[in-house]
């Protein structure tokens, strides 16, 4: 494995990140040997495999939908098959995509437009849900957001600014319920703590006690909801 070493004379104590493109960095006080590298590497080893592991499944190609009857799309945790019709839905003349009991509909005359009108329905059908989510969670957070929406973030689930918006991918709608609650609550946690130190992670255990589970649940499954 290569490693780029950034050396701080500030810095006191060691750190190990894999970077979003894969690299691997060492952040290491000025002066540190080599020995001291290897050492505190090696002691890493298992939990730098882990995230190298996370970093695979994150990025590995997701399958490709086609917007054709029969195929299945995912929304909470659950694959619905797609229907093609010959028009709108007759109790919902408006919309175009709509989750009819066990299926989706959408007519075959905007096929053409799948993607974007499947985009389009998760990012309503999450924005409802996360807002209701803000209002049950209000009396346990300590800093209320100003805003919370669904947009496209590309390679990241949330974020969070530190002038209080919040914002979900669209796709988290397609992960199971429990997995889109962990998303949500770590970026509602960074409103308070702009960081990963422990003191995040031990206010997300908080309000989430079995936060780390659902995490790994993410990391290994994430990339397969997608469109």
């Amino acid at each position: 494995m290569e490693f780029t070493v950034r050396e701080s004379a500030r810095r006191k104590t060691l750190s190990l990140g894999v970077e979003r493109d894969g690299q691997l960095l060492l952040l290491v006080p000025a002066g540190t040997s080599e020995a001291q590298l290897t050492a505190f590497v090696t002691s890493r080893l298992d939990w730098l495999y882990g995230k190298l592991a996370e970093k695979t499944a994150l990025h590995r190609p997701s399958p490709q939908r086609e917007y054709v009857s029969g195929e299945g799309f995912l929304f909470e945790g659950r694959s619905y098959r797609l229907h093609l019709v010959q028009a709108h839905s007759p109790t919902r003349p408006d919309a175009l995509l709509t989750l009819n009991g066990q299926h989706f509909e959408l007519p075959e005359s905007q096929a053409a437009q799948g993607r974007e009108l499947f985009v389009r329905w998760y990012t309503e059908q999450l924005t409802e849900w996360a807002g209701h989510q803000v209002q049950r969670l209000a009396l346990r957070l300590r800093v209320q957001p100003k805003q919370v929406e669904v947009t496209d973030l590309g390679y990241r689930w949330g974020a969070a600014s530190r002038t209080g918006t919040v914002s979900l991918h669209w796709r988290v709608a397609l992960l199971p319920r429990r997995i889109a609650e962990y998303v949500l609550l770590h970026e509602l946690v960074h409103l308070e703590f702009h960081h990963h130190k422990p003191e995040f992670w031990e206010r997300l255990e908080v309000l989430l006690p079995d936060y780390a589970e659902r995490k790994r649940w993410l990391a290994r499954h994430g990339a397969d909801h997608d469109l």
